[in-house]
This record gives structure tokens, C-alpha cells and sequence, in this order.
């Protein structure tokens, strides 16, 4: 007797579990928000330290500065000093080697949290954990960085393929008719932000198999596998997520930023703009993880 096709939970059923998923963990909105300061203020820190000798300059020469001998004041200030300084390039760069290993850790470390908590949480119900959070982020950490290594050279390779075909399109098109060209540009230009699409969705949710036991290279599998099944379900789920969210952030974007042009209040409506947007972007960052994690396991259990 053939095996009856597993029902599927709609996709407002799926919007739902991963809202309230959000709701229950709400301390990680709290954390992320912790994340964004400490990874600005490190980068804040590191360009003062960095640029202390070109900030030198300028403080040297604040009283010489108005609207007129700008550019000549900056044209007479040496620079050959700063850049030509050997220590002070080799500063830059331990810096910015450091900034980028920090950033890339801190990141696979919240990830690998934020995952395993919405896992558990819709799993079994269970709350958030302080211990359960920092446990899951530090066992995960060293995977998750090898799946976004993973995944950086899989963009890597895709891009090179586009531009390589790209630029193989263009010494073509120049021996067709411009309306042949134009014809094959546009389908092409379509296939390429479909494979980035769906490269973009099996990034999501590869990181929520991994924190589900499975290795890198097996939740790439997964995560590709999961967007191609059942008609691209799971991809139709996150791109009309992140539609949504693109046409309300351009929205409110447009408004706000009209209205920071009004004299005197505009600086106030600037400031909101500013931190609406910012929290705007970290909440569908942490709702996306939890909508991965609700596909992930609704594929698992209709296995």
C-alpha cells in the first residue's frame, strides 16, 4: 500500500510557531542588540587608534578650517607621514585581521545560539536558558564557522561562474543583433538571481540542520534539498518573508527620510529613522533563524 504524502503546515501555521518562538525568547533580541553595540564600538575603537595620526592633523589645524581654504589646508598637511609610516600600516592590518576574526567568531557563536535555543524551543517547548544559550553558541561555534566558510566559497565559486558567463555573453552579444542580446540578457539575468536565491534560502536553513546534529558538508545537502522540495515551499516562505520586509523598510525608509528634512524636528525624525530601521533588521534576522528551524523540523517529521 503506497505511503499517503505527508500534510504540511500552511505557511501562516509556519509564520506563526516561528513568531512565537521569537516571543518566548525574547532575550535574544536583547543580546543581539548587545552584539551590534560591542561590534560597533570595537570597530569605533580600532578606527580612532588606526586614524589617531590623520585625526592629529586635522585637530592641528581645526582654527585654519572655513568654507573657503578647505582644500588648501588639507593639500599643505603632510600625509606622506602617516601613510608612508611602516608601523602604522602594520597596525591597520593586525587590526582589521583581528576585527574580521572577532566579527566572523562572534557571529558564528550567536548563530550556533540563536539556532540551538529556537531548535529546543520548538522541539519541546522549553524557554530560554542563559546556560542553555552560551552552551549551545560555544558547541556549535567551531561548525557553524566551517559552514560559513563553507558556504562564502560556494558564493565565491557561483559569482565567478556568473561573471565568467556574464563576460562570455558580452563578446557574444557583439556578433547578434542588440535585440537577440537584449532577448538572452533577460532570461539569463533571471536564472542568476534564481540560483542566488535559492543559495540564499539553503544558507538559512543549513545552519538550522547543523545545530540539529548534522555535519557541514550533510547540512548543505539538507538545506538544498529542502528548498527544491515540495515546488521551492520553503524558498516561496522566505522570500515572501523577506518581500514584506523589504517593502515596509523602503516605506518607512522613504517617509522618515523625507521627514528628517523638515527644519529643527527633522534631526529627531532622523534619530527614529535610524533606530527603527536597526531594530527593524535584527528582528527579522532572529525571526528568519526561527522560520528555519520551524521548516527544518516540520521537514524532518514528515519524513
Amino acid at each position: 500500500m503506497p505511503k499517503k504524502p505527508a500534510v504540511l503546515a500552511s505557511l501562516s501555521e509556519l509564520y506563526q510557531t516561528a513568531f512565537n518562538s521569537c516571543a518566548a525568547l525574547w532575550p535574544i533580541f536583547i543580546l543581539r542588540i548587545v552584539f551590534l553595540f560591542l561590534n560597533l564600538s570595537l570597530f569605533v575603537l580600532g578606527l580612532a587608534i588606526c586614524c589617531w595620526p590623520f585625526f592629529r592633523e586635522l585637530l592641528g589645524h581645526w582654527n585654519e578650517f572655513d568654507q573657503n581654504n578647505f582644500k588648501s589646508v588639507m593639500s599643505e598637511i603632510n600625509w606622506s607621514s602617516y601613510f608612508g609610516d611602516f608601523k602604522m600600516l602594520i597596525l591597520i592590518a593586525l587590526f582589521v585581521a583581528f576585527y574580521i576574526t572577532f566579527v566572523c567568531f562572534f557571529l558564528a557563536f550567536f548563530d550556533a545560539a540563536v539556532y540551538s535555543q529556537m531548535n529546543r524551543h520548538q522541539k519541546t517547548g522549553e524557554a530560554f536558558s542563559w546556560r542553555l544559550f552560551f552552551l549551545g553558541g560555544i558547541k556549535k561555534m567551531i561548525p557553524m564557522v566551517g559552514l560559513q566558510c563553507a558556504w562564502f566559497m560556494v558564493f565565491l565559486g557561483v559569482v565567478f561562474i556568473l561573471c565568467f558567463v556574464g563576460v562570455c555573453g558580452v563578446f557574444i552579444a557583439k556578433l547578434l543583433p542588440w535585440w537577440i542580446g537584449l532577448f538572452l540578457a533577460f532570461p539569463t539575468g533571471l536564472i542568476g538571481v534564481f540560483i542566488m536565491m535559492v543559495l540564499f534560502t539553503a544558507l538559512t536553513l543549513s545552519a538550522a540542520y547543523l545545530v540539529d546534529d548534522h555535519g557541514i558538508v550533510d547540512s548543505i545537502k539538507e538545506g538544498i534539498r529542502l528548498v527544491v522540495q515540495n515546488k521551492g515551499r520553503a524558498m516561496g516562505a522566505v522570500l515572501l518573508l523577506g518581500l514584506i520586509y523589504m517593502i515596509f523598510f523602503c516605506a518607512f525608509t522613504v517617509v522618515f527620510t523625507v521627514l528628517a528634512m523638515v527644519p529643527v524636528i527633522g534631526i529627531l525624525f532622523g534619530i527614529i529613522k535610524f533606530f527603527v530601521t536597526s531594530l527593524l533588521a535584527i528582528g527579522i534576522n532572529i525571526y528568519m533563524s526561527s522560520l528555519s528551524v520551524a521548516l527544518q523540523l516540520e521537514a524532518k517529521d514528515s519524513r
